[in-house]
């Protein structure tokens, strides 16, 4: 059944509209509220990652086709280029292969280097299309009527729009309305980390650079010359360009930064006196480090900005907001829907709190040791051997698949097996494909040559089990148990038609060719047997257990 009162979701950023959307793939309406009068005017974040893309793959083809479609072309993805000015000498590079993606081998997904506002174009006509995602732009959030208590079983908030309030009610309230979160305040959750390291610019300009810089390619140009310091982000190869400029608090206004400053530092970091540049938009922001106290207070769930804030160093701001939202909504979809109690969607904090206050970690280092190069390579003051160890230890800026694909989720919600994912040089940067319960699922191609689909495809809303060639027993028992039980199952043997093994799948997922995965609607492994089932119905006591464990019964 579709529940009737929609879920309330303040902003309309990347990750309230994600929200929206994955919850409309369960059949679930949204109310969307934003204070802007439309989508983002400014660029703002450019990296969808490899496993961003896999959750806009599961948003069905026509959206993961014109996402892929904004990308970046060949050359504008790595490496990143230390310069006095991008058309002069370079000092360094890194090479920011995290940026290119894993390969078709390790996902079904390609990353895409584009530009916000573009992405949330293409996510506002998504939500649109689905017909449950009411879209109210001009509309700003001035109460939290209730939701942020122990004791409330639903959420209530007070807008404003055109000069009048009106109290909207929902069974739960989403907050991904930004760093600055009145949400959040309002629930009175506090940040912990660090705030307001640094201040900058970022303005969005049109003019022709790449036939400057010629075959020198790359995804960012950090310069530092007279009259420029900060770096240069290149959009779309087509003289769509951004850059981030290091500035003093006082100065972090439109009157220090008219378009007059901006087109002159954009011609001292380029190098080229007489360039012709269109400034399109300017903005300011500081630079923090933080993450919240929590992510789930009565009703209210923080995702987003509004939950933590990286430094852009690592491109994983977003890409960590999407994630967590994808985390979260389905344990919201499972309490709507099927009756979940409450304490399934509080594993939202359990398994995703700690990796963010990680991941906010290291981008923090990942900035430090970005200064610290530009500094060795364009003091003269260091030797080359000392330049290359600032390089090693900086690997991790743009290479980072670790935290993407590899993070193991333990909570209430994943049945361990007494397993460990395999271990890695850097488990940051490095992935190993692993079947561990709590681990991202391990991508595998079915099928036939040109009409294959990707383990993580057969994903639903419900639980998905996944049996091996002769998991048949698994397939039966886990019908047996939807038929009658809290949560569908949907159950797949492994070479029936169409789901021709193509590699090595019983190997991938570590069980026997009669071994079974259950796995969650985020493609993360709830459970694993290495074999079949016992005699008589072992197979559906094994399986009802874990499913009433899974849903916190």
């Amino acid at each position: 059944m579709q529940h009737q009162r929609p879920v309330i979701i303040a902003g309309a950023g990347p990750v309230g509209l994600g929200a929206a959307i994955e919850l409309a793939r369960f059949g679930i309406r949204s109310i969307v509220l934003e204070r802007r009068p439309t989508t983002s005017w400014h660029p703002k974040t450019r990296n969808v990652n490899t496993r961003t893309m896999e959750i806009v793959r599961g948003w069905g083809p026509a959206v993961y086709r014109r996402v892929r479609s904004i990308d970046a072309p060949p050359g504008w993805k790595s490496p990143i280029r230390f310069l006095d000015t991008a058309t002069g000498t370079e000092f360094g590079h890194i090479d920011s292969h995290g940026f290119l993606g894993p390969g078709p081998d390790v996902s079904p997904a390609e990353p895409v280097m584009s530009s916000q506002d573009l992405v949330e174009e293409i996510l506002v006509d998504a939500a649109r299309a689905s017909g449950l995602v009411d879209l109210r732009f001009s509309t700003e959030v001035v109460r939290l009527v209730r939701g942020g208590g122990p004791d409330d079983v639903d959420a209530a908030v007070e807008v404003e729009v055109d000069g009048r309030t009106e109290t909207i009610e929902g069974p739960a309230l989403l907050a991904a309305d930004g760093a600055a979160s009145f949400v959040r305040q309002a629930v009175g959750v506090d940040l912990e980390g660090r705030r307001e390291l640094a201040n900058f610019v970022n303005a969005y300009f049109l003019a022709d650079i790449e036939p400057l810089v010629d075959d020198r390619r790359g995804v960012l140009f950090f310069v530092s010359t007279d009259g420029a310091d900060g770096v240069l982000q290149p959009l779309d190869a087509s003289g769509r360009w951004l850059c981030q400029i290091n500035a003093t608090p006082d100065a972090s206004n439109r009157e220090s930064f008219d378009d007059g400053t901006v087109r002159a530092w954009v011609r001292s970091a380029v190098g080229v006196d007489d360039l012709d540049v269109e400034v399109v938009s300017v903005g300011f922001w500081q630079l923090n480090a933080t993450v919240a106290e929590r992510f789930v207070t009565g009703r209210t769930i923080l995702v987003g900005d509004a939950a933590h804030q990286f430094p852009p160093t690592g491109g994983l701001g977003v890409n960590t907001g999407l994630q967590g939202m994808h985390n979260v909504v389905w344990k919201l979809a499972w309490h709507l829907h099927h009756g979940a109690p409450w304490s399934l969607v509080e594993t939202y904090g359990a398994e995703r709190r700690e990796l963010s206050r990680r991941i906010t970690e290291q981008s923090l280092r990942n900035s430090g040791n970005v200064a610290r190069i530009r500094s060795a390579m364009t003091s003269g003051e260091v030797d080359e051997l000392d330049a290359d160890e600032l390089m090693r230890a900086s690997r991790r800026y743009g290479n980072h698949l670790g935290v993407e694909l590899g993070t193991v989720y333990a909570s209430s919600a994943v049945v361990p097996d007494g397993t460990a994912s395999p271990g890695v040089d850097d488990d940051y940067a490095d992935y190993v494909p692993s079947a561990t319960p709590g681990a991202r699922a391990p991508h595998g191609w079915l099928g036939a040559d040109g009409e294959a689909l990707s383990t993580l495809d057969l994903v639903g809303t419900g639980l998905t089990l996944l049996a091996g060639p002769d998991g048949a027993p698994w397939i039966d028992a886990a019908r047996a148990v939807a038929a009658d039980g809290p949560i569908p199952i949907d159950a797949y043997r492994i070479g029936a038609p169409g789901l021709t093994d193509r590699g090595d799948l019983p190997a991938a997922f570590a069980v026997g060719t009669g071994g079974a995965v259950m796995l969650r609607p985020d493609g993360h492994v709830a459970w694993r047997h290495p074999s079949g089932p016992g005699g008589g119905d072992d197979g559906e006591r094994v399986l009802r257990e874990v499913v009433e464990r899974l849903v916190g019964r």
